[in-house]
């Protein structure tokens, strides 16, 4: 399991752009499980269908491309990147939304390495609430230097 402190000083992200509470469960170079408690004190609450929050999509990508960073960056060559590189989303393929996210949910984020090269990777990846597909799709990260 790997903690919320521990995940900021893997992501290239900082709080409050941290969308990973905690991984579960990884295994490094295949996958990753990992889990955001969504909270009705966020400000997507107040803004995003007022009066029927739902977390937005471009939210829950967020959270899929951070699980997917914690894997990659922890498996095979990216682990060796060199100082001012990270990896970023590169593309996002066949994205699905199948259900909304609302505030007092967790959501369960499930990543699998499909490929993964020198400087690429290439994930599928779900997102569950209540072991309900909310979203599904695959995503491609590259590695890219800072500045």
């Amino acid at each position: 399991m790997i903690k919320y402190d521990e995940i900021c000083g893997i992501l290239k992200q900082k709080t409050p752009f941290v969308f990973v509470d905690r991984v579960l469960d990884m295994e490094l170079g295949k996958r990753i499980t990992a889990i955001k408690c969504i909270s009705g004190g966020e400000l997507f609450s107040a803004l995003h269908f007022p009066k029927n929050s739902v977390y937005p999509g471009i939210f829950m990508i967020e959270c899929i491309a951070q699980t997917a960073s914690i894997l990659c960056t922890l498996s095979g060559e990216q682990s060796e990147m060199a100082e001012g590189e990270f990896l970023a989303l590169g593309g996002i393929q066949r994205l699905q939304f199948m259900q909304p996210v609302r505030p007092g949910d967790t959501i369960r984020i499930e990543v699998e390495i499909i490929k993964q090269a020198q400087k690429l990777c290439l994930v599928k990846a779900q997102i569950l609430v209540d072991m309900q597909i909310a979203a599904e799709g695959q995503l491609s990260f590259g590695v890219v230097k800072d500045g």
